[in-house]
């Protein structure tokens, strides 16, 4: 009898398994992006054409599509973004189109995440409404989302399926968030040698102000002359053009670089050799 028991109770897993372990015809993706200082990601069930004819036909023209399939495309920002002209505050959003056989497309940011397709879409609760343009694009098979043309202050929102591509940029306030995350961090007073260093090496590298970079550096060095410091203010010194003073630092940061046995050790000396030609 326990012999029956186990066979049918192993039968019965390996069933149940086998009976919920199938293909969604629509799989779910998600797509992540650091864009400056803001993480952003879309999330989207993604069908396929199979032989179908997509727009003005299984998509129709002039009404709301929940962009993809299943539940409605989710949109989330980490910080205020700015998109069609308009604040988009920090959060997450359903994201629903409306397609147009001339190619003006209009897509929204609605409040309200939890819809299945597009039975409860109220217009009342989009944050903000986006005019976008549809262009010939080669074949995409599977519906398609993603983003492109990222930078530090921006990137854009790409749409694509059948032969159709649509590209919704948007901006973010990196300097602002930056300088407040400098300021704050600063204001904390916590290892302030570190803090001075990623500020200087992002108003030179980020920014291109060498002289707010110098700034820094030189507040950082008061608290902790390192060899990190001292490479960091021999490139700002580069940035400005006085070669005698980078390679003045450069020297004495190799030579702390050496005492602690760093791996900067290469970094530093293949700068202080390409500066001294």
């Amino acid at each position: 009898m326990k012999k029956l028991l186990l066979f049918l109770t192993a039968g019965f897993m390996v069933s149940a398994s086998q009976a919920q372990d199938l293909p969604a015809p629509s799989p779910s993706s998600k797509v992540e992006q650091v864009v400056g200082l803001t993480n952003a990601s879309i999330e989207y069930s993604r069908p396929s054409m199979k032989g179908r004819t997509i727009f003005g036909d299984l998509v129709a023209y002039d009404e709301v599509w929940r962009l993809g399939a299943n539940a409605a495309t989710k949109f989330t920002v980490s910080t205020d973004i700015k998109i069609g002209g308009q604040n988009l505050p920090a959060g997450s959003y359903a994201v629903f189109a409306t397609p147009s056989a001339s190619g003006a497309w209009k897509v929204v940011f609605n409040s309200v995440l939890e819809q299945w397709g597009t039975g409860n879409y109220d217009a009342s609760k989009n944050v903000a409404t986006v005019d976008a343009k549809a262009v010939e694009n080669p074949t995409t098979e599977t519906f398609t989302m993603g983003f492109s043309n990222v930078g530090a202050n921006g990137a854009t929102i790409t749409i694509a399926w059948e032969n159709v591509r649509v590209d919704i940029p948007f901006s973010v306030a990196t300097s602002e968030i930056a300088e407040k995350n400098i300021k704050e961090a600063i204001k904390k007073g916590e290892k302030l040698d570190e803090v001075y260093y990623k500020a200087a090496n992002y108003y030179l590298k980020s920014v291109g102000d060498n002289k707010q970079a110098m700034v820094h550096v030189n507040k950082g060095l008061k608290v902790s002359e390192g060899y990190k410091l001292l490479f960091l203010r021999a490139q700002i010194h580069m940035a400005m053009e006085d070669k005698a003073k980078a390679i003045k630092d450069a020297e004495k940061a190799l030579e702390l670089a050496k005492k602690e046995e760093s791996g900067w050790i290469p970094y530093i000396q293949g700068s202080l050799d390409k500066w001294s030609k």
